[in-house]
């Protein structure tokens, strides 16, 4: 199995997990002619996701149209566990790129 295969496995798995999971992303730019003022963190739920036709991407879904688009293929690429949250940190060498995705409790998880 190719590299950007087994990380699609790898994502598929953990994914359909976290659908209608809770999603803290943070994109940050490491251009050196970047912004010296950090993009904001955005707090999104994930409704759903799906791999790019060129299989380059996933597409991870806050609602029917609104995505991010999380490179799979052309940088680093990894998934862990932290602090009780599944964290995906992807980097897009091209675009100089770093994403790093914390996914939480579900959304619509009742608390007692």
């Amino acid at each position: 199995m190719s590299e950007v295969g087994e990380r699609k496995a790898v994502l598929q798995r953990i994914l359909s997990e976290l659908i209608d999971s809770r999603m803290t992303i943070g994109i940050r730019d490491e251009a050196d002619d970047a912004e010296s003022q950090p993009a904001p963190v955005i707090e999104r739920h994930l409704a759903r996701w799906e791999f790019t036709p060129e299989q380059e991407h996933v597409r991870l879904y806050f609602n029917p149209c609104q995505f991010v688009a999380v490179p799979i293929a052309a940088g680093e690429l990894a998934v862990r566990m932290e602090a009780g949250q599944t964290l995906l940190l992807a980097q897009d060498r091209a675009g100089k790129l770093m994403y790093t995705i914390a996914f939480g409790r579900s959304i619509h998880a009742v608390s007692t």
